[in-house]
């Protein structure tokens, strides 16, 4: 949410309760269906919650982070238990930098799930254009959760199955990058772009 919602929402929930004050105080049924009024522009000013999750290391969350090779590419799992990653609900599932550090290194070829049974364990690939950065936080990488669902239409499991999201290092080192690229240059390069 920007922080103009935010200013917008305690200004409209402040007016709100103004006007129910003052319809008690005058005994005015004008100043009631005023403030009758006004949780409809509340309702445009709330922050809409579910629209992102966020992978943050805790203890007990069941995510883990897997450094592997696979095929001779460096891959990075992400493992986690099926049902962790909200598909209907969320757009972006954001995961920082910095936790890549705090991950496990496995030769192995695929790595077991944070509890459950291999049988209903699926992994899903990661592509380079379903990555992006997070407009605001700066090192947090999106992996955007309706085209992985939309391919997975295509596959012989379900997103309710999946476990792990597999990542190619070049991938991600590449959108980091991204993030490194100054913001005055981003802005000139679109200046240039524009004027051509």
């Amino acid at each position: 949410m920007f922080k103009s919602n935010k200013w917008l929402l305690v200004l409209s929930v402040i007016v709100f309760i103004g006007l129910l004050g003052l319809s008690v105080y005058y005994e005015s049924i004008v100043y009631l269906y005023a403030a009758s009024a006004l949780p409809v522009a509340i309702v445009i000013f709330l922050p809409d919650l579910g629209r992102h999750q966020y992978i943050r290391l805790k203890p007990k969350a069941g995510v883990r982070f897997l450094k592997q090779t696979i095929g001779g590419d460096p891959v990075l799992t992400i493992a986690f238990k099926p049902g962790f990653i909200r598909w209907n609900r969320s757009r972006k599932l954001y995961f920082h930098l910095n936790s890549m550090g705090n991950s496990e290194s496995s030769g192995a070829p695929e790595a077991k799930a944070a509890g459950g049974s291999d049988s209903t364990e699926a992994a899903l690939a990661v592509l380079p254009f379903d990555l992006s950065l997070h407009p605001r936080k700066q090192g947090w990488i999106g992996i955007d959760l309706p085209q992985l669902a939309e391919r997975t239409r295509s596959l012989s499991y379900t997103t309710d199955e999946v476990s792990r999201l597999l990542i190619r290092m070049a991938d991600l080192e590449e959108a980091a990058m991204k993030v490194m690229v100054t913001p005055g240059a981003v802005s000139a390069n679109e200046g240039k772009q524009l004027q051509a």
